[in-house]
């Protein structure tokens, strides 16, 4: 999610890709400010493409998801 598009993160905690739990820190605390591992490691873009078009910017996706090779 980007902070850009929302003043608030979405409070989504489910993968749109596995419908697992995301573990979006930011959509748990309710604030940008908190840190998240993808601040800290790129998600890949053949994850981001995947997202159905209904869910992207709704949801984020889980680090097992964002960083398959």
């Amino acid at each position: 999610m980007s902070a850009s598009t929302n003043t608030l993160p979405v409070a989504a905690h489910h993968c749109p890709l596995c419908g697992g739990l995301n573990g979006c820190a930011p959509a748990q605390a309710g604030s940008f400010n908190t840190p998240c591992w993808c601040q800290a490691q790129p998600i890949d873009a053949a994850a981001r493409a995947r997202v159905p078009l209904a869910l992207r910017g709704q949801a984020c996706i889980c680090q097992r998801c964002g960083t398959k090779t």
